[in-house]
C-alpha cells in the first residue's frame, strides 16, 4: 500500500514542476524584446533589467503592455544613447502601438519585418544614423498616425505606399538623402515643403521643385496608313516634294537675311562699342556689389524682399556680436524670423573663396547645428542668414538676471545633442569640418531646449582623411582650441 502511494507522489510533483516553469516562461514579446536587446549597444546599461527569467516584459524600462492580455503596447526608448541595429525580431511584436527610438545612435537599415506591427501608430526614429531606404510595404501600416525618420543617413525614392497611409498626420523624412519625385497622391499630397526640407534631390511639387522628367520630351505619334489618310500614294509623293522646295526656298531666304542682318552688326559694332564699355562697366559693377544666394531653396522669399529687409536693419535690430561681427533679428512680412550675421570686414577674404566654402555649408544640414540658409554680399558688407533660434545663447541662458531652472536632464540632452552635432560635422561632413569655436556662446537653445551649434561654418575644413586643411577664419581672436597649437601649425 506504501509503495503504492509512493507511486503518485513522484508523478505529482512532476506535473507540479512542469506547471511551475510553464507558468514561470517569458511572453513571446518578451522573447522579442530580448532579441532586439542582443543587437543593441546599451552603454550606460539602461535595460538591466530585461531578463529572461521574468514572466512578463511588462515592467522592464520603456515597456508598456495591455492590462488584458499583458502583449506589449509600446516600446518608449529616446535620449538613451543606444547603438547598434534594430534587430528585425521587431516584427514579431504584432500588437506594437508605439515604437519611439529617437535621438540614440542606431546604424543599419529599418527592418522590413516592422511592417508585420498592423497595430502601430507611431514610429520615431529619428536623429539616429540608419541608412538604406525606408521599407517599401510601409503602407502596409495602416493605422499609423505619426511618422518621423528625419535626421538620419535614409536614402532612395520615397515609397508611394505611404500614401495609402490614410490615418497619417504627422510625417517628418527631413534632412536626409532622399532622391527623385516625391509622389503626389493620396497622404503624401497634403504635406508640403517642411515634411521634406534638407533632402537636396527631391523634386515635385510638396517641395516647390520641378523634377526634369516633368519636362517631358516631344510625343511621338504613329504615322497614319495611307489607306486611313484617304489619299492616294503618287499624290503623296507629289505633295511631299512640293513641301520639301517650299522648305529649302524658306531656308535659303532666311539665311540671305540672317547674313545681311550680321554684316549690318559688325558695321556698328566699332561705332557703339566706346559709348557702351562705360555704361557696361557700371553696370556690372552694380551687379557685382549686391548678390544673394539661398541655400536648398527653402526661403520662401524672393531676392527682392530679403535684400529689402537687409538693408533696413540698423542698430534696434541688433541682439548680439560675437569674434566675427554683429548678429541681428530680421523678421519678414509674415513675421518669419532669421538671425543675420554681419561679417566683420577685417576678417574677409577672397570673395572667391568665402562663397565657394559657403556652399559646402550651406549643404550642412542636421537637427543639432544652426540652419545655414543663405548668403547676401551688400556693396558695404557680408550677410550670412541663419535660423532664428528663440533662447538664444547657452551662455545667456545659464548667466542671465532672472531665475531659470535647467534641471539635469535638460543639462545632459544639451550636452548630448551639442556632441551630436559636432561629431556629424567631425565624421559625416564632406569634406569634415573641425569647430575650433566651441564654447556656451556658441551653442543656441530653442523653446524646447534643443541646442543647436552655431558659427561652425567659420572654421577650419579638413579635406581629406590627411592633415590638408584650408580656411576662411578660424576661432575668435585670441582664442585656440586645445590641442591645436599641438597638431597644427598656424600661420
Amino acid at each position: 500500500m506504501e509503495l503504492g502511494a509512493l507511486g503518485w507522489v513522484f508523478p505529482l510533483i512532476y506535473a507540479a514542476t512542469l506547471l511551475s516553469s510553464t507558468s514561470l516562461a517569458l511572453t513571446e514579446d518578451g522573447i522579442a524584446l530580448l532579441e532586439l536587446k542582443g543587437t543593441l549597444n546599451d552603454t550606460r546599461n539602461m535595460l538591466a533589467n530585461w531578463v529572461a527569467t521574468d514572466e512578463s516584459p511588462c515592467l522592464w524600462t520603456g515597456i508598456s503592455c495591455y492590462p488584458d492580455d499583458h502583449r506589449v503596447s509600446s516600446i518608449n526608448l529616446p535620449y538613451l544613447q543606444l547603438g547598434g541595429i534594430l534587430s528585425p525580431s521587431i516584427g514579431k511584436i504584432s500588437r506594437l502601438q508605439r515604437l519611439a527610438l529617437h535621438q540614440n545612435s542606431l546604424h543599419g537599415v529599418i527592418p522590413n519585418e516592422i511592417t508585420n506591427c498592423k497595430e502601430l501608430r507611431a514610429l520615431y526614429l529619428r536623429a539616429n544614423y540608419l541608412q538604406g531606404g525606408i521599407p517599401s510595404d510601409i503602407g502596409n501600416l495602416s493605422s499609423l498616425n505619426i511618422l518621423d525618420l528625419s535626421s538620419n543617413l535614409l536614402k532612395g525614392a520615397i515609397p508611394s505606399s505611404i500614401g495609402k497611409l490614410t490615418r497619417l498626420r504627422h510625417l517628418n523624412l527631413s534632412t536626409n538623402f532622399f532622391s527623385g519625385e516625391i509622389p503626389d497622391f493620396g497622404a503624401l499630397s497634403t504635406f508640403g515643403n517642411s515634411s521634406f526640407t534638407g533632402n537636396l534631390d527631391l523634386c515635385g511639387r510638396q517641395v516647390a521643385k520641378p523634377c526634369r522628367t516633368s519636362l517631358g520630351f516631344p510625343v511621338v505619334l504613329p504615322h497614319a496608313a495611307s489607306e486611313e489618310a484617304g489619299v492616294p500614294t503618287k499624290r503623296s509623293s507629289h505633295y511631299i516634294k512640293g513641301v520639301l522646295i517650299a522648305v529649302i526656298s524658306a531656308m535659303g531666304i532666311t539665311i540671305i537675311v540672317l547674313f545681311g542682318f550680321l554684316w549690318l552688326c559688325l558695321l556698328s559694332k566699332k561705332e557703339r562699342a566706346a559709348k557702351k564699355y562705360t555704361q557696361v562697366k557700371k553696370q556690372v559693377h552694380k551687379e557685382a556689389s549686391t548678390k544673394l544666394i539661398t541655400f536648398h531653396g527653402d526661403l520662401p522669399y524672393t531676392s527682392i524682399e530679403i535684400i529689402e529687409k537687409l538693408e533696413t536693419l540698423d542698430e534696434h535690430d541688433v541682439v548680439g556680436s560675437g569674434g566675427y561681427g554683429t548678429v541681428y533679428r530680421m523678421v519678414m512680412n509674415d513675421c518669419g524670423t532669421f538671425a543675420v550675421k554681419r561679417i566683420d570686414r577685417s576678417r574677409e577674404g577672397s570673395d572667391q573663396v568665402f562663397e565657394r566654402e559657403l556652399e559646402i555649408l550651406g549643404s550642412i544640414k542636421h537637427i543639432n547645428l544652426v540652419n545655414l540658409r543663405g548668403y547676401c554680399r551688400l556693396p558695404t558688407s557680408k550677410l550670412l542668414i541663419y535660423d532664428y533660434v528663440a533662447l538664444g545663447s547657452l551662455d545667456d541662458f545659464l548667466h542671465a538676471e532672472e531665475d531659470r531652472e535647467l534641471k539635469w536632464s535638460a543639462r545632459l540632452r544639451i550636452a548630448l545633442g551639442s556632441a551630436r552635432g559636432i561629431a556629424y560635422l567631425h565624421h559625416d561632413c564632406s569634406p569634415k569640418i573641425v569647430h575650433r569655436d566651441i564654447k556656451s556662446s556658441n551653442i543656441l537653445l530653442d523653446e524646447n531646449l534643443e541646442p543647436h551649434v552655431s558659427d561652425f561654418g567659420l572654421a577650419k575644413l579638413l579635406v581629406d582623411e590627411d592633415a590638408h586643411v584650408t580656411t576662411v577664419v578660424a576661432g575668435t581672436f585670441g582664442y585656440l582650441a586645445p590641442g591645436m597649437s599641438i597638431y597644427v601649425h598656424v600661420d
